[in-house]
């Protein structure tokens, strides 16, 4: 989804800035990390594919850094049994323990009770917890690459710390890191604050300016056309739509579901790609209306 690929693209921009960021929780992960010390590897493990949110190599310490991020930590399998799987991929393949991190971006109850340790029979886990929330957000606000989880940490004045991340959006000067650093403040800011507080502190065009704002939005819209591919329906684009607009305005009416499920591949591929432009589910429903008058190609 967007929010866990805008947090994959900010941490293999910047590997050293999160290995240092979380070396200062956590002080078993060496936190004397540069660019030339930090090698972000590949995510895909062997055996079933899954892929892992981040992992980088911190040479200086022959340590792997495993970085998971999520909204909500309910999965089948649950996660805390998902981070031992990563771990033992990781170990099979790259023979170095790994200090693994999942970070949790918004508050809920799952998130609340989500534990730090696996354990079945003999086996016993165990993996770091952040809660974004609970962090101070003046550490996140001082570096550039943490600047976007900045919106979701601990303050005494959500309003003031979202005028605080605009500041020092503005306060960089070159333009290309200024509209990307924007994008991602805005759609983080969107899990917390309101849409029209967002649009009163940063400039709307910055986020179309970035050469990331349809990167991260693609990179799961890829991923789950190709599986609609391989699965030869166009079903699969219809749940991402689905999911895309239920993970940013909640349960969907009734009716607007059921418009969502007669859209065509190609429909419901431009849908989940306009999500994030939407401030409303009315907006949402506004292009849904104009699309029925729209020829379709044939469902498969």
């Amino acid at each position: 989804m967007a929010y866990d690929n805008l947090c994959k693209y900010l941490a293999e921009t910047y590997p050293g800035a999160f290995v240092r960021w979380l070396a200062r929780h956590y002080p078993e992960i060496p936190g004397e990390a540069d660019t030339g010390t930090v090698e972000v590897l590949k995510t895909e493990l062997p055996i079933e594919p899954i892929r892992a949110d981040f992992v980088t190599f911190i040479r200086a310490a022959d340590t792997l850094l495993h970085i998971e991020f999520h909204l909500d930590p309910t999965s089948d399998p649950p996660l805390p049994f998902r981070m031992l799987d990563y771990w033992v991929r990781l170990f099979r393949r790259y023979r170095s323990p790994a200090r693994q991190v999942v970070v949790l971006l918004k508050p809920s109850p799952a998130a609340q009770l989500m534990p730090d340790v696996f354990s079945a029979g003999a086996t016993r886990h165990g993996f770091h917890v952040l809660r974004l929330w609970e962090k101070p957000a003046e550490e996140l606000l001082a570096d550039d690459a943490l600047l976007p989880l900045a919106v979701l940490g601990k303050a005494d004045s959500g309003e003031v710390l979202l005028q605080q991340a605009a500041a020092r959006v503005e306060q960089l000067t070159d333009p290309d890191k200024r509209a990307n650093v924007s994008a991602c403040v805005q759609v983080l800011a969107g899990l917390r604050f309101e849409r029209t507080l967002i649009r009163t502190l940063f400039r709307e065009e910055a986020m179309r300016e970035s050469v990331i704002y349809q990167e991260i939005i693609e990179r799961g819209l890829t991923q789950g056309i190709e599986r609609g591919v391989e699965q030869g329906s166009r079903l699969e684009a219809v749940r991402l739509a689905r999911t895309l607009l239920e993970r940013r305005f909640g349960a969907l009416p009734e009716g607007m579901a059921a418009q969502i499920d007669q859209l065509s591949r190609e429909q419901a591929e431009t849908l989940a790609l306009e999500t994030i432009a939407f401030d409303t589910l009315d907006a949402a429903q506004t292009w849904l209306t104009a699309a029925q008058t729209e020829p379709r190609e044939p469902r498969t």
